[in-house]
């Protein structure tokens, strides 16, 4: 008898990052994503993520200004960590490891205004990931900033 496959949805996992501010172009580790059996995000295949900012002082981030970049650096075997560069205001993740586009502001930022920024959809393999953000929005975004991550498994009934 067929079947249906749907996505099931896994509880909401909010980073440990977003203490300090981040200058433009500058770059951090926001956590993990582990997609391994054991790991936060357990055999998912997909994943949303949001990141939520404020600046101090905004000056031209206008609508359709790209804010910020996420990257999804694979761990493969779980603990040697590909390179990447976070040197404040010229960090650099390779290109590879873009996930899910920009964040892209829809409309002019106000200064000390939480905005909200959603990813594409991002396919997942089933490893550790490091998650990094590099602030694009030629602004210091303000202490406090978070990301979180909502994955999804195919589900059979």
């Amino acid at each position: 008898m067929p079947g249906k496959i749907l996505l099931s949805e896994q509880a909401i996992i909010t980073f440990a990052a977003g203490v300090a501010a981040l200058a433009s172009g500058s770059g951090a580790l926001v956590g993990t994503l582990d997609c391994r059996a054991s790991g936060n995000a357990p055999d998912m295949f997909a994943a949303l993520f949001s990141l939520q900012v404020q600046w101090a002082t905004v000056t031209g981030i206008a609508a359709g200004t790209s804010v910020a970049d996420l990257y999804l650096v694979p761990v493969l075997d779980g603990a040697t960590v590909p390179d990447v560069d976070l040197t404040p205001g010229a960090s650099y993740v390779p290109f590879q490891h873009r996930a899910g586009g920009p964040f892209v502001a829809a409309k002019a930022q106000t200064a000390a205004a939480n905005a909200l920024f959603q990813s594409g959809v991002v396919e997942l393999m089933p490893v550790l990931y490091n998650v990094y953000i590099i602030n694009r929005s030629g602004q210091t975004i303000s202490s406090g900033w978070t990301m979180k991550a909502l994955a999804a498994a195919a589900q059979y009934t």
